[in-house]
């Protein structure tokens, strides 16, 4: 749970929520713009690999194949292109080799130049990722599937227990570890017999949109005020921000009527990085234009449903913007 001298759930919200959710049709989880390239156990090598790098994607800008793609967006179908065209860049051994110019040359667009933040230290993760396999005598990501008998996190050893060996899926919250468990179950490839154990990813954009809509509370004053002032938080301040974001989301999914942690988590960024963005966020309703999947249009409503119901605030105001 959240560190609750910091910052703690609102259950009374949290079913206020619910109750405005349980009005409309929630899409399943699944990513919206297909993959294309990687195949049979490339997938789960392009997924390990993928998500291993993606942070601060808030940057990313470009065209594949003719299709304007922002932030994870751009950064899934750009490595799928160069996997497509190289299939030894899904080889965990290319990986021990990566360096950050290769990475950044990579990434770059013709028309928006590069985009990608700190290539380096996202090429010392990639080339951990290639250290840690060659240890353990693992060459796909199905190796650590199989060792774990599809176990997530009961039983030993886990897939959360094997994904902790690399320097990326070291997260205390296990975001990344969750949304390449989440993915691989959404794509078809895995399936798993504590199915249960599949928590929320937590992102930043999901964190900006529950301060905002006040399904957790800061309580600490020099925290709140860090927030408001848009200054950097700890460590510890970041973990338990996200351990209570996390918590909120696994209460919601247990309420009547809500889908399951991981259906929930795509509701929420795919609603927050579009319609509660980070400036100009459209807190009354959001216009077609938005950038929100065509499958979560019908919930554009549902802004006004929660501004209607003082649940929402704007950046400045007296719930932090994140």
């Amino acid at each position: 749970m959240g560190d609750a001298r910091l910052i703690e759930v609102d259950f009374d919200k949290c079913q206020r929520l619910a109750r405005i959710l349980a009005s409309a049709a929630i899409p399943a989880d699944r990513e919206d713009l297909p993959v294309h390239g990687p195949e049979g156990a490339e997938v789960g090598n392009y997924y390990l690999l993928l998500v291993a790098i993606c942070h601060q994607t808030q940057t990313l800008e470009g065209f594949v194949d003719d299709r304007h793609c922002r932030g994870w967006d751009y950064l899934s179908q750009k490595l799928s292109q160069a996997a497509r065209q190289d299939r030894e860049a899904l080889n965990p051994n290319r990986w021990l080799s990566v360096s950050g110019e290769s990475l950044r040359i990579l990434f770059e667009d013709e028309r928006h130049g590069q985009t990608l933040s700190d290539p380096e230290g996202r090429a010392e993760l990639i080339r951990d990722l290639g250290a840690v396999m060659q240890r353990q005598g693992w060459k796909r990501l199905d190796d650590l599937y199989e060792l774990a008998r599809r176990r997530i996190a009961t039983g030993s050893p886990t897939l959360l227990e094997l994904l902790a060996n690399f320097q990326a899926y070291s997260d205390p919250v296990r975001k990344k570890s969750l949304f390449l468990l989440g993915l691989m179950a959404n794509t078809g490839q895995w399936s798993y017999v504590d199915e249960e154990e599949l928590g929320p990813p937590v992102d930043y954009h999901e964190v900006r949109g529950h301060l905002r809509v006040g399904t957790v509370i800061i309580r600490d004053p020099a925290l709140r005020n860090k927030l408001l002032r848009g200054e950097a938080v700890s460590e510890t301040e970041d973990v338990a921000i996200r351990q209570a974001v996390y918590d909120a989301i696994v209460y919601l999914s247990r309420l009547p009527d809500m889908p399951a942690p991981m259906a929930r988590h795509y509701l929420f960024w795919n609603v927050f990085r579009s319609v509660c963005r980070r400036e100009n966020p459209y807190c009354r309703a959001g216009p077609p234009d938005c950038g929100l999947p065509e499958r979560y249009r019908h919930l554009l409503r549902l802004a006004g449903a929660f501004s209607n119901r003082r649940m929402s605030m704007k950046p400045g105001s007296d719930t932090p913007a994140a």
